[in-house]
């Protein structure tokens, strides 16, 4: 009786152990994804000019405060010494005023980005999830998140393909 007992103990480990074996699990970089796909690409593009529209204004304004600087220097004979203070604290004014507005125009593209950002992400997650049940694939793990893996095991290029048919019309809002 007690060599059924094992026996049947033994079987069941068997299965389980097969069964764990037996797991689809496959890994994506979600980062290549994000940046490579079409979509990626043009909210990249998107708040790269963004980026870029923001950086000459500040370019402009350093230009103008530098000009306003050279010319109040050169007043500086010309002008009382409290008037020449006057003018100091004012453009010292003007320039905390422009260096605030512009962390204001920066936050406001980052907060931007960040919800472009998280609904792409959402979007490309029903695409995993859609991926994973008409594959069988019990898990999708992120590449970060692992040290190696075999490169058949590697998802990333099927994955951009689907996101670049699926996702064809992407807007991103300006508020």
């Amino acid at each position: 009786m007690t060599k059924y007992k094992n026996f049947f103990l033994i079987f069941i480990l068997v299965n389980i152990t097969t069964y764990s074996y037996s797991q689809n699990i496959v890994y994506a970089n979600l980062d290549y994804i994000l940046q490579n796909s079409l979509v990626g690409k043009k909210i990249i593009n998107h708040f790269e000019k963004l980026n870029q529209k923001l950086s000459n204004e500040i370019n402009n304004d350093k230009k103008l405060i530098l000009e306003k600087e050279k010319s109040l220097i050169s007043k500086k004979n010309i002008l009382d010494e409290e008037e020449f203070t006057s003018e100091v604290k004012n453009l010292r004014n003007e320039l905390i005023s422009i260096n605030n507005l512009n962390k204001e125009k920066l936050n406001n593209i980052n907060n931007d980005k960040g919800k472009v950002s998280e609904s792409f992400m959402s979007q490309i997650n029903l695409i995993l999830k859609e991926f994973a049940e008409t594959n069988n694939i019990d898990i999708i793990i992120s590449s970060k998140q692992m040290l190696i893996g075999k490169s058949n095991l590697d998802v990333t290029d099927d994955l951009i393909k689907i996101v670049d048919k699926k996702i064809k019309k992407f807007e991103i809002k300006n508020d």
